[in-house]
């Protein structure tokens, strides 16, 4: 059975902040598929986004020198700890579909929970690795599962799992609220999008953090002949 690979990235900035300290790269692998680096970096604002362009560089480059993943987040780990002596931290994210493997692959230092599995049968994907840059031994936690039609596997920053907090609300329950919201015809875009909305309703619209979702599906694939598209929307300030 072949499969497509569905991708999708939502994102905004903290309220009245001009630079996003999130940032995402989309890259193919040199042995087959895709990965997608998400980084948040500490704080907001321009620091935070030198910071996550920095380390989003390093993981990139790695990654398609053929590194794995599990090597390649160590090895950010210990370039931020390298340099800025443990006072500055951020979270990472790598999502890959390994197309030599075939296998789908989350390494992370995230301090916010995955959701992953079927839109029927979605699951939390508990955090046990927290943020890079703090500790010299930190290591990534890794979560693989085989290839298989309809998996879906989705990623927060900080900002979604938070959103609503300020109003006195409680934490943004994600897996919830994609149990009850989410599809089986839904793309990965409209997945993202109804997350991010959600996130900025709780907030009031006016987000208290940066705002990142990225959606990885996986879906039968028939066509002929194979053609890759890759979509941006981005607004410019």
């Amino acid at each position: 059975m072949s499969l497509a690979v569905d991708l999708a990235v939502a994102k905004t900035t903290k309220y009245a902040t001009r630079e996003s300290g999130d940032t995402v790269e989309v890259i193919e692998r040199p042995t087959g598929g895709v990965s997608v680096v998400t980084v948040d970096g500490q704080g907001s604002g321009r620091a935070a986004k030198t910071l996550s362009l920095l380390l989003t560089a390093k993981a990139v480059t790695l990654l398609k020198d053929g590194v794995r993943d599990g090597a390649v987040a160590r090895a950010v780990h210990d370039y931020l700890f390298a340099f800025r002596g443990g006072q500055v931290s951020a979270t990472l994210d790598i999502l890959s579909v390994d197309a030599s493997a075939q296998t789908v692959l989350l390494t992370r230092n995230a301090v916010t929970p995955a959701v992953a599995g079927c839109l029927d049968s979605l699951e939390m994907v508990p955090v046990s690795a927290g943020p890079i840059g703090r500790y010299p031994r930190t290591r990534p936690e890794v979560v693989e599962w085989p290839m298989s039609d309809g998996l879906h596997v989705v990623t927060v920053t900080d900002g979604i799992a938070a959103a609503g907090e300020r109003g006195g609300g409680g934490p943004f329950d994600v897996l919830g609220f994609l149990r009850h919201s989410a599809t089986s015809d839904s793309s990965a875009a409209e997945v993202a999008d109804s997350v991010l909305q959600e996130a900025i309703r709780r907030d009031d619209g006016k987000p208290g953090d940066d705002l990142t979702v990225v959606v990885l599906a996986l879906r039968k694939h028939e066509e002929h002949p194979l053609i890759r598209r890759l979509s941006l929307d981005v607004p410019l300030l």
